[in-house]
């Protein structure tokens, strides 16, 4: 008995066998149980949570039967690991219409992964079809998981908003096997834009070990697949990815910064290890195979046929801008393999390697390109290495000797004619035909035919039969020739001239002038285009005026007022007490001695104004700060991130936050009458007063207000250029009134002027903005300046005398030139910049340029103090400005009680003269 009641103990253990449940459109949610006679008529009733019915390792069972087979759901989500699928012999329809706000077909939770979905057509959602959801967050250890272990296989996704499918960060191991893609992007009303789209076929953001496999990708709004933000060891293999807007596959692309896992890949690679094999790409209008960023990269045996069109090259080196976060890595691709890939266009560039003199100089490669054994079509096609230290000329049509001769790379490669059948597969006499080098990790080819000396070059191993082969051609008058489309491939065989009748002919002879007019349209279209993404229109018309210039009297001695403001963020990326405490101990010791060979008109040493984030704070680092601020090297402030914020969320902040500052460190001043902390701001992520267009980084459309009311006597925020934030205003200092009822209320305002006085909410006191004309892109296009100072945008000379050029000032007094630029000190990647050779050349610049005593006089401010004198000039007062440093508002203590027995006879004579305007 007791051996019985142990086994039926040991029976109850078990876990309940998985269960297969069926849903139909004939089905039932109320009378049915699930069974296969008695179907559920919905998905998300079985999925539902307060339901109960699925469990981990359920299979469900969708019953697909022609014209009873859509099941009309939006957001059907998987929360356990369990089998989607149709029923043998059917496929069924999962459909979501792209009207329903924010929606995805079918998503996958983490808790989910371990899932599969087969056999299933998909269409539809606003954002995507198959969405695999994540917890990841960057800098979080714990929570660090996304849907993995993922199968989708089988499945038609189609005619989706956006992507088709969506990866997001660590949800890694999903598998895409022998599934079609097509018709991404129709939310899009007919017309838009390209580059106003995002609609991928595969979206793969820090999703790593990806395999996609056997599947045909086309009729893409935007780039057919891609994989970054770090995604690791993806496989790409024996896929058509055909007709895109973009590119057709992209090992790498462009990512934010805060989606990189730094603690794996700590210099921001977009792509390591990824494998890019016996695939055919076919019509893209920029790169085929584009390589962003990409470490170990091997691009091996693709056909690659008409890419390119619109721009970039067959095969790309791209450079990754990272959203131009002051953090990011943004590498060069390193140690590529681009190995056996047919190239076929007619004209175009075959290779290309881009060279952006952005950020201070990023280039798409660093080394050599690892391209042999490669073939292209003898028709014209270019090859272009950008890099400047090549000695390869860019403008040139560079041929592959020369190309050769400039990388040392193709040396086995070969240029000829590659008759192809329509499928991409090369006929009996194609010079692709065993012209390749052996690949360790090419096994087969597209149709999986296992590859055997001599590898053949491109996606197939094998020859397309004689009957596939290209058809006669027939004369056309005038000597030219007719082909189908199966045989147009051959036309390039024939002389030029033969293919054209006379009539054409003479439009030939106006080729140079034709070449020449669009040249200059694409130039036009390009620049268009570059002004609308770097978001220069809503400024660009107000730097084009110039209106806030005003002349200096000749014989005037000016005064530079140079103000250095910095995102101070010792936890940007959570990286750990140990690595703030780093960041802050290097400026502790490093400020001090690049300061001491430094000084003003005054005799002051430079002075760095630190904004410290209210969501950072940790006391032994403001301790720090302070220290340093008594040694007259800085000042502490208020900067802080927050979003979807309330008013009260906003108030309670501010108030705590700098109390805090001003009752335990005595690191903010007191109005001398409300006893108030009185202090500068900057926002993160630029969003003051919701300017932000998605709404997100803030939340708080009558923020000016608030900001006034706590306390705040000037914004420091501008510009934020080329971020959209960036307001109509530019490089003037001027009062800005807060609107509740709309945001971005800063967007215009009243210009701070002699004689004038303190009106609306706030005072927002700009730095440069413009463009750099002797810094072209392309030779052509003006970079935006915009007073960011870091490792990719040192303080050069010339940078210096634009800033200076700019010429902020008050208006009715331009010879006090007010020059405020930004940084984000804490990150390591800036610090030898910002506290090495870079700075300390530039501040020897300004003393010696700036500072000779009769034509100029040169003051280091802080933010505090450049307000003061912006006040001074406000109230009539003329002369030399250092001395109005603490005109209206007092310097803190900093724990050193006497210091406000330092205030110069003109600062209590200004503060007297103008008491009806000094608050």
């Amino acid at each position: 008995m007791l051996t019985g009641l142990a086994c039926l103990a040991g029976l109850l253990a078990q876990p309940a066998a998985a269960a297969e449940w069926f849903v139909s459109t004939s089905g039932s949610d109320t009378t049915g149980d699930g069974r296969l006679q008695s179907p559920f008529r919905t998905i998300k009733h079985l999925l539902a949570q307060n339901e109960g019915i699925a469990k981990a390792g359920d299979t469900i069972v969708l019953r697909g039967p022609p014209g009873e087979n859509t099941y009309e759901e939006c957001d059907v989500r998987l929360r356990v690991p369990l089998t989607l699928q149709s029923y043998p012999g059917e496929r069924a329809h999962v459909h979501c219409d792209i009207h329903t706000p924010d929606s995805v077909a079918i998503q996958i939770d983490p808790a989910a992964s371990g899932s599969t979905l087969r056999n299933l057509e998909i269409s539809g959602g606003a954002v995507y079809g198959v969405m695999m959801q994540t917890n990841w967050s960057q800098g979080d250890v714990t929570g660090n998981t996304g849907a993995s272990n993922i199968l989708l296989e089988d499945l038609l996704i189609r005619d989706t908003g956006r992507d088709g499918i969506k990866i997001t960060p660590q949800s890694n191991n999903v598998t895409v096997r022998r599934t079609e893609i097509r018709n991404t992007g129709a939310i899009y009303p007919p017309g838009t834009p390209t580059e106003d789209m995002n609609a991928d076929g595969i979206d793969n953001v820090n999703g790593s070990s990806m395999l996609v496999e056997d599947s045909w990708i086309h009729e893409i709004a935007t780039t057919g697949l891609y994989f970054k933000g770090g995604a690791a060891d993806v496989v790409i293999q024996r896929n058509r990815i055909e007709n895109t807007g973009v590119a057709g596959i992209l090992v790498g692309f462009d990512t934010s910064p805060e989606y990189f896992d730094i603690g794996r890949n700590p210099r921001y690679y977009e792509s390591v290890r990824g494998i890019v094999r016996n695939n055919v790409v076919r019509n893209t209008a920029y790169a085929g195979i584009g390589l962003y960023a990409a470490k170990d990269a091997l691009v091996a045996n693709n056909t690659i046929i008409d890419a390119g069109r619109t721009g970039h090259a067959a095969l790309y080196f791209g450079i990754s801008f990272q959203d131009w976060g002051s953090h990011a890595g943004r590498p060069p691709s390193v140690n590529p393999r681009l190995l056996n890939n047919l190239v076929r266009m007619q004209g175009g560039t075959c290779i290309e390697i881009r060279q952006s003199e952005e950020l201070g100089g990023l280039q798409g490669l660093d080394g050599s390109p690892g391209s042999n054994w490669n073939g292209f079509e003898d028709a014209g096609c270019r090859f272009v290495d950008n890099r400047a230290r090549t000695g390869f000329l860019p403008a040139a049509a560079g041929s592959l000797a020369q190309w050769r001769k400039a990388t040392g790379s193709d040396t086995d490669s070969v240029q000829a004619v590659f008759p192809l059948d329509d499928d991409g597969k090369p006929l009996a006499e194609s010079p692709a035909v065993g012209a390749g080098t052996i690949v360790a990790d090419i096994g087969d080819d597209i149709e999986g035919v296992k590859r055997t000396p001599p590898y053949s070059i491109g996606a197939f191993q094998s020859v397309a039969p004689a009957a596939a082969g290209v058809v006669p051609m027939t004369l056309l008058p005038g000597g030219a020739r007719r082909a189908t489309a199966a045989g147009s491939a051959l036309l390039a065989l024939a002389p030029f001239s033969e293919v054209l009748p006379t009539r054409q002919r003479r439009w030939l002879s106006m080729a140079p002038w034709l070449a020449t007019l669009a040249l200059m349209l694409a130039a036009i279209t390009y620049g268009a285009l570059l002004i609308r993404k770097r978001n220069v229109t809503g400024w660009l018309w107000a730097y084009l005026r110039q209106d806030w210039r005003e002349p200096v009297a000749a014989g005037t001695t000016r005064h530079l007022l140079f103000c250095f403001v910095d995102h101070f963020e010792p936890g940007w990326q959570s990286p750990g007490l140990a690595v703030e405490r780093a960041r802050v101990a290097r400026w502790s010791r490093d400020l001090p001695t690049l300061c001491a060979g430094h000084r003003d008109a005054d005799g002051r040493p430079p002075v760095h104004t630190f904004f410290y984030p209210e969501e950072e704070y940790r006391p032994e680092h403001i301790d720090a700060l302070v220290d340093l601020c008594r040694q007259g090297l800085g000042e502490i402030e208020i900067h802080l991130h927050h979003d979807n914020d309330s008013e009260a969320g906003l108030r309670g902040t501010l108030s705590g936050f700098t109390e805090l500052l001003a009752r335990r460190h005595d690191a903010l001043p007191r109005d001398p009458f409300s006893g108030q902390p009185r202090w500068a701001f900057i926002h993160g992520n630029w969003a003051l007063d919701n300017s932000h267009p998605s709404g997100r980084h803030c939340g708080v459309s009558n923020e000016l207000v608030i900001l006034r009311e706590q306390g705040c006597y000037a914004d420091f925020t501008l510009p934020a250029a080329p971020d959209p934030c960036q307001t109509r205003t530019i490089n003037s200092i001027y009062y800005a009134t807060g609107d509740p009822a709309r945001s971005k209320s800063h967007d215009t305002g009243v210009r701070v002027r002699t004689g004038g006085v303190g009106e609306g909410d706030l005072m927002i006191i700009q730095g440069p903005l413009g463009l750099r004309w002797k810094d072209r892109k392309f030779g052509i296009f003006p970079r935006i300046e915009n007073a960011d100072v870091r490792a990719g945008a040192p303080p050069t000379r010339e940078r210096i005398d634009g800033w200076v050029k700019t010429g902020i000032h008050v208006a009715g007094r331009p010879e006090w030139i007010i020059v405020k630029v930004h940084t984000h000190g804490a990150e390591e990647v800036d610090m030898d910049t910002l506290l090495g050779s870079a700075m300390d050349e530039a501040y020897a610049y300004m003393e010696s340029r700036y500072n000779d005593g009769e034509h100029w006089k040169l003051h280091y401010v802080s933010a505090r103090e450049t307000y003061n004198i912006i006040k001074a000039a406000e109230c009539g007062l003329s002369g030399d400005p250092g001395g109005y440093r603490d005109f209206d508002i007092p310097r803190p203590a900093y724990g050193v009680h006497h210091v406000q027995e330092a205030r110069t006879p003109a600062d209590a004579a200004g503060t007297e003269e103008c008491n009806a305007f000094a608050s």
